[in-house]
């Protein structure tokens, strides 16, 4: 998908993972997008193509509802000026620093030039090191463009901040991929500027070269500058060959570098021997060996490779629990839930029904239900456990009751078991659910502080074992329990 598919997908993604139903977007409006995608859908047709079809179906319901919605979509994150921007700003940089310095003088020791090199020589070497996705990840969450800024009066609308936290993870292989672009034609741009500089500059004035060390005799100023410009003067050879006149540039002798040195910063009485002009064109030969030719030839790359994820968006459609009980039910696939209880069941049919309704939204109106056996308690019936996962469930709902007391060495183990049968069974999501009712008849009046003791160590007992807790009473699912399993069943990040 391109794009702007992407960008439909990941908002309607963000309404229908907001843990609750959201006033612009409810239960029913997303079972409709679901119905019209799968109108023309094949089972067997291609994930991509039915998600974008049920995007654009939900995008142009809940636009007319929301004016943001409208503002997000018709907004450009990407704009090719801004490439032409980046060069041009990069050529009046260089152009009016100043590296040749005052008094008509090149330093043939001066940091400018080689400064420059030497800084895109160390990225270069960055760019090909490599480097975690999560580091990107923060670095580019930290310095784009802020895009909740773009979904105008909507700030005060969570869903709407979700958004651009989505696309922000979502689009970082597109976003860097802009962004070197712009990185890459400024510098390039910074070092035609430098060139042009050095090139106008001497057309006016008559400039001269020298070098001045503390430190530095001029054998040792021979050796480092021989060895600085042996590429240039390799290339200059090389177009010897080629249809352009091009005169090669041989460096003075150690006797001419010892004429070169500047005395008091003063340059030697000007003469064809410290011209600066072949000292002129090695540099500018330098700066675009080192830094022009390279970075124009990596924008182009980047271009290339932004232009490739702009049309087939990096959107990772599979391993996602959001997408993957959409394209189940492209397969027409029904959800399979299955209810462990555990050491006691008290629960009535109607309570099992208030759940089963419950979770009808999130995993499909065709939901199969089965409630298996009450596991005795102390109960290690691996082919018990086996048994209860044919048919590969898509949820594992492990019942207890908040009255019994959580023990890591009976409730862990076996939920231990439970989670490595469930990943033999092709990794089904498994959820610990508590029952209420009865201890908050028993002690919410009495002893409140029991019951949120005994809620903690469930949700400990959980944490450990690596599953979500989902309350109950009633078969009733309570908050904040209720929004914090639905998140997780859609998919949504963290809150």
């Amino acid at each position: 998908m391109d794009e702007l598919t992407a960008r439909q997908v990941l908002l309607i993604q963000a309404f229908e993972t907001a843990g609750t139903d959201h006033p612009l977007w409810t239960a029913e409006d997303r079972r409709w997008a679901t119905r019209v995608a799968l109108e023309g859908a094949e089972p067997a047709g291609r994930a991509d193509r039915f998600i974008a079809t049920r995007a654009d179906a939900a995008v142009r319901r809940l636009a007319p509802r929301a004016a943001p919605v409208s503002a997000w979509l018709s907004h450009r994150l990407w704009h090719r000026r801004w490439a032409v921007a980046a060069l041009l700003l990069g050529l009046v940089l260089g152009f009016v620093a100043d590296t040749v310095g005052a008094g008509h003088r090149i330093n043939l020791l001066g940091t400018g030039v080689w400064g420059l090199v030497a800084w895109n020589l160390l990225v270069y070497l960055l760019l090909v090191l490599p480097i975690p996705d999560g580091w990107l990840r923060r670095s580019l969450s930290r310095r784009m463009l802020d895009l909740r800024g773009l979904l105008r009066g909507a700030r005060r609308e969570p869903v709407f901040d979700r958004v651009a936290q989505m696309w922000t993870a979502a689009s970082a292989p597109l976003s860097l991929a802009r962004a070197g672009v712009l990185m890459h034609l400024g510098a390039a741009g910074l070092a035609l500027g430098l060139i042009a500089g050095l090139y106008l500059r001497g057309l006016g004035l008559d400039y001269r070269a020298g070098w001045a060390s503390t430190f530095l005799d001029a054998a040792t100023v021979h050796q480092i500058l021989g060895t600085l410009y042996w590429p240039a003067q390799q290339a200059l050879h090389a177009l010897q060959w080629s249809p352009f006149v091009v005169s090669p540039i041989t460096l003075p002798d150690l006797a001419g570098f010892e004429a070169l040195q500047m005395v008091g910063g003063e340059p030697p009485v000007a003469s064809p021997a410290n011209s600066a002009a072949p000292w002129i064109h090695l540099q500018a030969l330098t700066l675009a060996m080192f830094i022009v030719v390279p970075r124009l030839v990596l924008a182009a790359l980047g271009g290339l490779q932004a232009l490739w994820w702009s049309q087939r968006f990096p959107l990772k459609l599979q391993g996602d629990p959001y997408f993957d009980d959409l394209l189940r039910q492209q397969r027409r696939e029904q959800a399979r839930v299955t209810l462990l209880p555990y050491a006691q069941d008290a629960a009535t049919p109607a309570e099992h029904e208030a759940l089963r309704h419950w979770l009808q939204p999130l995993l499909g109106e065709t939901m199969q239900w089965q409630v298996v056996p009450v596991r005795p308690y102390g109960s290690e019936d691996e082919a018990a456990l086996q048994q209860s996962l044919v048919g590969r469930p898509t949820l594992l709902l492990a019942r207890f009751d908040l009255s019994a007391t959580p023990e890591a060495e009976v409730h862990g183990r076996w939920l231990r078991a439970l989670q490595t049968a469930t990943r033999q069974a092709g990794a089904p999501r498994g959820v610990l659910v508590v029952e209420e009712s009865g201890f908050v008849q028993r002690f919410g009046q009495t002893a409140p502080e029991r019951i949120e003791q005994r809620r903690a160590a469930w949700q400990a007992l959980a944490t450990d074992v690596g599953m979500a807790v989902l309350a109950v009473r009633a078969g009733v699912p309570v908050e904040p329990s209720a929004t914090a399993l639905r998140r997780q069943l859609d998919g949504a990040p963290a809150a």
